[in-house]
Protein backbone atom coordinates (compact mmCIF):
# COMPACT_ATOMS: atom_id res chain seq x y z
CA UNK A 1 0.00 0.00 0.00
CA UNK A 2 1.08 3.59 -0.27
CA UNK A 3 2.19 5.61 2.22
CA UNK A 4 0.09 6.77 5.06
CA UNK A 5 1.05 10.58 4.35
CA UNK A 6 3.12 11.98 1.40
CA UNK A 7 4.53 15.74 0.84
CA UNK A 8 4.20 14.81 -2.62
CA UNK A 9 2.35 12.40 -5.45
CA UNK A 10 4.03 8.68 -5.15
CA UNK A 11 6.40 8.58 -8.45
CA UNK A 12 6.93 4.96 -8.46
CA UNK A 13 8.54 2.51 -6.01
CA UNK A 14 11.84 0.93 -5.61
CA UNK A 15 12.47 -3.25 -5.07
CA UNK A 16 15.70 -4.56 -3.30
CA UNK A 17 16.02 -8.08 -2.93
CA UNK A 18 19.12 -9.96 -1.62
CA UNK A 19 20.38 -13.00 -1.91
CA UNK A 20 20.97 -14.71 1.47
CA UNK A 21 23.42 -16.78 0.64
CA UNK A 22 25.92 -14.03 -1.48
CA UNK A 23 24.46 -10.76 0.32
CA UNK A 24 24.28 -9.40 -3.21
CA UNK A 25 21.42 -7.30 -3.63
CA UNK A 26 19.65 -5.99 -6.47
CA UNK A 27 17.25 -2.99 -7.47
CA UNK A 28 14.48 -2.34 -9.82
CA UNK A 29 11.96 0.51 -10.39
CA UNK A 30 8.56 -0.26 -10.12
CA UNK A 31 5.99 1.92 -11.92
CA UNK A 32 2.70 0.32 -10.52
CA UNK A 33 2.05 -1.73 -7.07
CA UNK A 34 2.91 -4.96 -8.11
CA UNK A 35 6.09 -6.32 -9.71
CA UNK A 36 7.02 -10.11 -10.81
CA UNK A 37 10.67 -11.13 -9.96
CA UNK A 38 11.61 -13.73 -12.33
CA UNK A 39 14.81 -15.87 -12.72
CA UNK A 40 15.03 -16.98 -9.27
CA UNK A 41 17.37 -19.96 -8.14
CA UNK A 42 15.11 -22.92 -7.16
CA UNK A 43 15.20 -23.57 -3.21
CA UNK A 44 17.08 -20.26 -2.21
CA UNK A 45 16.47 -17.63 0.85
CA UNK A 46 15.91 -13.71 -0.48
CA UNK A 47 15.16 -10.79 1.46
CA UNK A 48 13.54 -8.02 0.23
CA UNK A 49 12.02 -4.41 0.78
CA UNK A 50 10.63 -2.07 -0.57
CA UNK A 51 10.42 2.13 -0.98
CA UNK A 52 8.11 4.79 -2.18
CA UNK A 53 10.02 7.76 -3.93
CA UNK A 54 8.30 11.21 -5.15
CA UNK A 55 9.77 14.18 -6.68
CA UNK A 56 11.45 14.92 -3.25
CA UNK A 57 13.49 11.65 -3.39
CA UNK A 58 12.85 7.90 -1.72
CA UNK A 59 11.20 7.70 1.27
CA UNK A 60 11.86 5.07 4.29
CA UNK A 61 12.42 1.24 3.44
CA UNK A 62 9.38 -1.20 4.76
CA UNK A 63 10.39 -4.04 6.89
CA UNK A 64 12.61 -6.46 5.24
CA UNK A 65 10.38 -9.82 4.39
CA UNK A 66 12.12 -12.98 3.63
CA UNK A 67 10.60 -15.69 1.77
CA UNK A 68 12.08 -19.24 -0.07
CA UNK A 69 11.73 -19.79 -3.54
CA UNK A 70 10.00 -23.16 -4.19
CA UNK A 71 11.22 -25.78 -6.97
CA UNK A 72 9.50 -24.43 -9.83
Amino acid sequence: DPPAFSEAPIQGYRLFWTEAATGREQTVDVDGRSYRLEGLKKFTEYRLRFLAYNRYGPGISSEEVTVTTLSD
